[in-house]
């Protein structure tokens, strides 16, 4: 047998053991926001034999339908507006093996203000659910961006941003934004 063949089976042999369901795992990841550029980077990375922490159970959770691009990811998806309290509470509640949550997910509305309580609403919406059934709970990660250092977009100027380099222990900006 040469070489290349040799190969092509280990990497093929490779991709069937990744592809097996662990009977167990170590770590149950709760995405919200799924579809979207950190979610799905953490629907990809996570599952994979050699992530730290693994194996990783992963659920995840976005407001559409399963996109078909995504279909590959050995995920369990879950369909659920979390601007919904009652849906979230139907869909998220029966979680219980969850021990980290990945929160990804932002909407925009007309103000800041605005903004700022449909985002509250969220995040409390899933927390709610979450939270009390979850008894192995170890880790909740809100992800965060920019604005969190320099301010809302529409405020540059006229609040005084963070000095560079930035850190996450920070203090807040004086300024409405939804995860401060």
């Amino acid at each position: 047998m040469s070489w290349w063949w040799a190969g092509a089976i280990g990497a093929a042999k490779k991709k069937l053991d990744e592809d097996e369901t662990p009977n167990t795992y170590n770590s149950v990841a709760l995405i919200i926001r799924v579809t979207g550029i950190v979610g799905n980077s953490l629907a990809e990375i996570l599952p994979l034999s050699d992530t730290p922490g693994g194996p990783w159970k992963v659920y995840g959770v976005a407001r559409r339908s399963r996109p078909s691009w995504s279909a590959d990811h050995p995920i369990k998806y879950i369909q659920c507006d979390v601007s919904s309290s009652s849906e979230t509470l139907a869909k998220l509640a029966m979680l219980t093996d969850v021990t980290q949550v990945f929160y990804a997910t932002w909407t925009g509305r007309k103000t800041k203000v605005e903004s700022c309580a449909a985002n509250g609403t969220m995040i409390r919406n899933v927390l709610r659910a979450v939270i009390p059934n979850a008894v192995d709970l170890r880790h909740i990660s809100l992800q965060t961006g920019v604005k969190h250092y320099i301010g809302p977009f529409e405020l540059w100027g006229r609040i005084p941003p963070h000095d560079t380099p930035f850190t996450e222990d920070l203090p807040r900006l004086d300024a409405p934004n939804f995860y401060c």
